[in-house]
């Protein structure tokens, strides 16, 4: 047996006690509602865009608490019937790139839907944090659970989905949320919270069993959290307490949509180990990708590329 198959064999046996409290699931009950209060207020306004084979929106929904969350919304041209469609979650720092990135899923008939996680891109109104707010995203209101970044994130990732349930043109049945990274993290976090996608692709998540993580990251933004308990170290154990609201570890038996997830043994951000303690913990029908000598970038090999329109193709 070579090493990086021992390797995944002690992975596949690993799995961590959950860290949730007993408010855990109160908590999302309550931000849900408040979510659900929320009217969705979401308006399209075309693209004139040089692939003249679709229809291109720029499309804006209310997120948590009202921040504007935007996006791509780009259907086959005049297209009829309903159509499956595929939701798109960026990584961190990044943003929903260009029309033309997506349209590998366009001309096979799918809509998509890119968004911009707010902070980020066209979405980039971000405030209300009195807390944590020096540095990055993964700081911001991390001392006050309620006003947490991810929280807001989550949230707005989730309403997505309720975007795609007004819009006649979109088949329900035939929804798929995907990301990678910081994207793989909300994909996973949203398909605990709402049970409607289909299948779930979740390329080298974040936000998976963040205590570990932590102690075995090299890199990421991760890195931003070391360094302000670095700083602030009798706020230790107020920061984990708060950061068990939002691990994927305490959502992983949540999520009922058939569920794929990328690892790659050689990440310094998102560590394997971690993904699978998360993974493993996962109760739906699901499957794992394992690449022994990448590192977080599984996005740049063809193949797997590749392999996931296959997964989509096949599945949804």
């Amino acid at each position: 047996m070579l090493y990086f198959e021992q390797q995944i064999k002690e992975y596949e046996s690993y799995k961590p006690p959950l860290t949730k409290t007993d408010d855990f699931h109160p908590f999302w009950e309550d931000t849900l509602k408040e979510s659900e209060q929320l009217p969705l207020q979401s308006h399209l306004v075309r693209e004139e865009y040089p692939i003249k084979q679709i229809d291109a929106y720029k499309v804006t929904y209310q997120g948590f608490g009202g921040t504007p969350i935007r996006g791509h919304y780009i259907l086959p041209k005049e297209a009829k019937g309903s159509l499956p469609c595929i939701i798109l979650y960026h990584g961190y720092g990044m943003d929903k790139g260009s029309i033309s990135d997506y349209m590998k899923w366009v001309i096979q008939g799918y809509a998509v839907l890119a968004i911009d996680n707010r902070g980020h891109g066209e979405s980039s109104d971000d405030s209300g944090y009195m807390t944590g707010t020096n540095g990055t995203w993964v700081l911001h209101g991390i001392l006050n659970k309620a006003e947490y970044y991810y929280r807001k994130v989550y949230i707005d990732s989730k309403r997505a989905i309720d975007f795609l349930f007004s819009r006649p043109e979109i088949d329900k049945s035939r929804i798929c949320i995907y990301g990678g990274s910081m994207g793989g993290g909300i994909a996973l976090a949203v398909a605990a919270l709402d049970n409607r996608p289909k299948i779930v692709i979740a390329d080298v998540p974040n936000m998976c069993n963040i205590e570990l993580a932590i102690q075995l990251k090299l890199e990421g933004s991760l890195v931003s959290l070391e360094n302000y308990l670095a700083k602030y170290p009798e706020k230790t154990h107020r920061v984990f307490h708060n950061l068990t609201y939002f691990d994927n570890l305490n959502f992983a038996s949540m999520i009922k949509s058939k569920t794929r997830v990328t690892i790659a043994l050689k990440d310094p951000v998102c560590p394997p180990q971690s993904i699978f303690g998360v993974y493993n913990h996962i109760e739906a029908e699901k499957s794992y990708v394992v690449y022994p000598f990448t590192g977080h970038n599984v996005g740049g090999i063809s193949s797997h590329l590749d392999d996931t329109l296959k997964y989509v193709n096949e599945n949804l």
